[in-house]
């Protein structure tokens, strides 16, 4: 084993040793503030009930950072610390909502919640946010450690990967915005449906298939939305619960149920389904759900730009 490994085996089990099994419990709660599941329970919010163009960059942002972070960890393929030693993982590392299979460098855990945290607190410009998203994106890093899922090297390449991805957003969005807002929407559309197929077409693994397919169905459905439906999430307290309790309701009808009727990994069809899934769950969280919210007056309706 090389003196990395040897000094994060080391570092992890003293770490390990100092937050004993409460430590570990909590350890699990942060991995799930950083995983797919809680993202899809935040996104929605933000884009339904919060600022709708803040939810769609934020979203955007994530799918891309999922698929760079693909990239890179299957390009290095360096392995995780419970793979050279086994009893370093304080939890299984095959549960799936643990997400603790596949390469290790860099995190996805540490390198997502920069990714989001980090644009948030951007956007809010407040100093409260930003400390607030700065210790939750330490918690989740470093729960990852205490369950044995990442080398330290691995988080910090995380959280710098993320910050860069942050960076680049912070650079580009408002260039990149007002360009596609020149576009025609057959344009828009194409470029909404080529851009995530070329991505997936460089790497058809199954997280990207997953973040391609969002991407897709986000992209077409906020296209379409801006000219045919208008949605703005603003509205009384009781129009944006009601529009995230019958919003989610779908999309985990969608997440959930399709994922039992559709192939399991390894049978026929199962790539095509995955993107369907995620493509509808995309075209479902920007198109599908403000249409209903508009039409059920739980949104007020902008005027058209």
């Amino acid at each position: 084993m090389n003196p990395v490994f040897e000094w994060g085996i080391e570092f992890m089990r003293v770490l390990q040793d100092g937050v004993g099994a409460a430590g570990v419990d909590l350890a699990q709660f942060f991995t799930f503030v950083g995983n797919q599941e809680f993202y899809i329970l935040l996104f929605p919010l933000l884009f339904w009930c919060v600022d709708r163009a803040l939810g769609a960059r934020v979203a955007v942002l994530y799918l891309l950072s999922v698929v760079l972070n693909t990239d890179v960890k299957d390009l290095i393929a360096q392995p995780r610390p419970y793979e050279l030693v086994p009893e370093i993982a304080q939890v299984d590392p095959a549960a799936e909502y643990m997400y603790g299979e596949g390469y290790g460098m860099p995190s996805g855990h540490s390198q997502f919640s920069a990714t989001v945290w980090f644009a948030l607190a951007a956007w809010m410009k407040k100093g409260w946010f930003w400390a607030v998203a700065v210790v939750l994106v330490g918690l989740i890093g470093f729960s990852r450690l205490v369950l044995g899922f990442h080398f330290p090297t691995q988080v910090l390449a995380g959280w710098g990967l993320g910050l860069v991805v942050v960076l680049a957003y912070l650079v580009l969005t408002l260039p990149i915005e007002k360009w596609l807002a020149s576009l025609q929407l057959e344009m828009q559309l194409l470029l909404a449906v080529v851009l995530p197929l070329v991505l997936l077409w460089l790497h058809p693994v199954p997280d990207t298939i997953a973040a391609t397919a969002v991407l897709l169905g986000l992209g077409v459905g906020l296209s379409l939305s801006h000219r045919f439906v208008h949605f703005e999430a603003t509205g009384a307290w009781w129009q944006r619960a009601a529009r995230y309790v019958v919003g989610i309701i779908v999309l985990l009808a969608i997440y959930l149920g399709l994922s039992v009727v559709f192939p399991e990994e390894g049978e026929s069809l199962y790539v095509q389904l995955r993107f369907l899934r995620y493509a509808l769950m995309g075209f479902w969280i920007s198109f599908g759900a403000p249409w209903l919210f508009t039409r059920a007056r739980l949104a007020p309706v902008a005027k058209p730009a």
